[in-house]
């Protein structure tokens, strides 16, 4: 249950941000550093936020899209993912929010780890 939640909550986050009138990005993903188990980039959050709750829709899809991006890249290999978050026109980050890839083998992918975000 908890997966198919997880799906879900994806699924409706990358609806969202495919559907932003503009037709820009909402995240622009910026100074991304791939090292040998290690992805540092930042993301800055181009549109206006109301909660928490889009914040992290928001974010969660801007990582789905990078990973989908480097997924190649990261094989079967054990990836850890750093993500410094910049609201629009700041200049000091929000915080900073983590993710494992092929945490394990039974649940390769993407796996939450934790954030600081403000």
């Amino acid at each position: 249950m908890k997966k198919i939640l997880l799906v879900v909550f994806i699924l409706l986050s990358l609806v969202l941000v495919a559907c932003d009138s503009s037709g820009s990005a909402t995240v622009d993903i910026e100074n991304v550093n791939l090292t040998s188990d290690i992805l540092e980039a930042d993301l800055r959050i181009k549109v206006e936020y109301e909660s928490n709750e889009e914040l992290m829709e928001l974010v969660t899809s801007a990582v789905n899209l990078t990973y989908a991006h480097y997924k190649e890249d990261f094989g079967t290999e054990v990836f850890t993912l750093y993500f410094t978050v910049y609201a629009k026109d700041a200049t000091e980050a929000l915080g900073v929010i983590s993710y494992k890839v092929n945490d394990s083998k039974t649940n390769p992918g993407l796996t939450y780890i934790g954030d600081n975000l403000n």
